[in-house]
């Protein structure tokens, strides 16, 4: 085959991804000799653990939809679903994937316990055998980062777990711990699979994929939630695991909108491929209602609000009222953008599929009492493929980009800041807005660190970094307590608009939320040696 599709195979079935962590599904439905003496069910069983990272595309496979930047349509009627009211150890069972990850996480854990223990026994060819525990370690790395980054430490279970055995008395790991154990599954790899993939292997885990991970890790552990005292080493470890990759072979992509339809191209480090007899209906989910899609996925005003004008500057100051050096106009909101904003965002009056859209009352895209229709006044157009047909049946085959250039530029920026060098930092910084035609930052001290928050989140909106971002950040409990908020567009006469703020949703911040709950019944299933994390009780 030409890529390795990360679909789910037959044999996935192997993979128990929907079973929780204490009812692991044995390897009976093929016989074991059968697996592990046969080197391509090996390679297909080691090709189906990679479905045990979530993608964005998926309905919910990732974090963007419980981020300050998206509001999610499922969430109508429900209130905000991340909220200290609506989520609890005991409900979040039922939650996405995101929220509910530690069942498929361990389910998939087991599936690679089961592989580490009958691989060096398979009569498979060294060289063949090393790429697949390789890969197998980069899996069950991104598997465990994941868990830390939700839950904190967690419990590093290195053993298969079989139906008849106790799960009790099993307990966390600290935070070090799990870091340290995903640092050496990543050092295996980045020594043994080549820089980059191609061919028959593209999509497989590579050496650049591998160190993309260990620089989003060691970032995330520099970051003030678990480097309280500032520990500089921390930072020069995370610069120096960025720097891996800064002359590595890849671009930024001129395009921004293109960069996310099409795959393999320069700045992808690391992606989800995906075809037509394997792809995702994210088209018709994001897609606005008049385009006869659902638009589950709209940008919100705080996301509009965070792009800034042509010129550098914000649209609005921090009290609300309009920056005066904008140049922004109330009636006219959506001239003279950062260029993301239109890769991101339709807005009413934006071309769209060959027709503008209407986000008011009477308009094509806002039908009275349609479920699917928009409650912030936009629609996504980003990772949206306006060439693909819209319909339920018809499945979009644009990547999911798990690692690229323009996050690593971005986290070797925020290092290079915190180790006090400014002129680095801005340096980076502006590789990403020279991109798409924006001004330079000329900022320093505080005010730059600011400047490098923001461009992570107006850069890497919709890819799963902000609701981590502004945890890790420490600045939750201000972004995290605002409303969700909107527009209602009004047609006054033919081409002309008011636009009216709306409250989509008000949400509330507990410190509790810094980290996921783990699920009640793991707790009770451990015979209560799982301790909850705080506020959670």
């Amino acid at each position: 085959m030409k890529k390795i599709l990360l679909f789910i195979l037959a044999i996935n079935l192997l993979a128990s991804c929907n079973k929780d962590f204490l009812d692991l599904k044995p390897l009976n439905l093929l016989s074991e000799d059968v697996v592990w003496q046969d080197e391509k069910l090996i390679n297909t069983f080691v090709t189906a653990q990679y479905n045990a990272i979530p993608h964005g595309l998926d309905g919910g496979g990732d974090v963007a939809i419980y981020s300050d930047e998206v509001w999610f349509q499922a969430n109508r009627g429900l209130g905000w679903e991340w909220a200290t009211d609506a989520i609890t150890a005991d409900n979040v069972t039922s939650m996405s994937v995101s929220f509910n990850y530690w069942a498929t996480a361990y389910s998939y854990i087991n599936n690679m316990n089961v592989f580490f223990e009958k691989i060096e026994s398979a009569p498979v060819e060294a060289s063949s055998k090393n790429q697949m525990i390789a890969q197998m370690k980069f899996i069950r790395a991104f598997v465990y980062s994941r868990l830390l980054w939700n839950y904190g430490g967690v419990p590093i279970i290195d053993k298969v777990f079989n139906l008849s055995e106790s799960f009790q008395g099993v307990t966390r790991n600290s935070y070090q711990e799990v870091l340290n154990y995903i640092l050496s599954d990543l050092n295996d790899a980045i020594a043994t699979l080549a820089a980059k993939q191609t061919g028959a292997n593209a999509g497989r885990a590579s050496g650049d994929a591998a160190r993309a991970l260990k620089a989003r890790l060691l970032l995330y552990d520099a970051s003030p939630l678990n480097n309280p005292t500032n520990d500089l080493t921390k930072w020069q470890a995370a610069s120096d695991a960025s720097a891996a990759l800064l002359n590595s072979g890849y671009s930024l992509y001129p395009d921004y909108g293109k960069l996310f339809l099409i795959d393999g191209n320069s700045e992808i480090i690391f992606q989800r491929y995906f075809n037509a007899s394997a792809g995702t209906p994210f088209n018709s989910w994001a897609t606005t209602t008049g385009s006869n899609g659902r638009g589950w996925y709209t940008p919100t005003q705080n996301l509009v609000d965070a792009f800034e004008m042509t010129n550098g500057e914000l649209p609005f100051l921090a009290d609300g009222t309009v920056n005066p050096d904008s140049g922004y106009d109330p009636s006219n909101p959506y001239i003279n953008r950062d260029p993301r904003f239109y890769a991101t965002v339709l807005y009413n009056g934006a071309m769209f599929r060959n027709y503008a859209i209407e986000v008011y009352p009477g308009g094509r895209d806002l039908k009275p009492g349609n479920d699917a229709s928009t409650l912030t006044g936009y629609y996504l157009r980003k990772f949206v493929d306006p060439a693909q047909p819209i319909a339920l049946g018809n499945y979009g085959v644009n990547p999911w980009i798990f690692f690229r250039l323009g996050e690593v530029y971005l986290n070797y920026a925020e290092a290079q800041f915190q180790l006090g060098h400014e002129d680095v930092a801005r340096t980076y910084v502006n590789l990403v807005r020279t991109r798409v035609g924006m001004p330079d930052i000329t900022e320093s001290g505080a005010e730059l660190l600011v400047r490098i928050w923001h461009e992570r989140q107006v850069e890497l909106n919709y890819e799963g970094h902000r609701f981590r971002d502004v945890r890790r950040w420490k600045i939750a409990p201000q972004t995290e307590s605002l409303p969700i908020m909107g527009t209602q567009a009004a047609l006054v006469a033919p081409g002309k608009y008011t636009y009216k703020p709306v409250v989509v949703s008000k949400r509330n911040w507990s410190d509790k939320l810094y980290y996921l709950p783990i699920p009640r019944d793991e707790i009770i299933k451990s015979g209560n040696s799982l301790i909850q994390n705080p506020g959670w009780q």
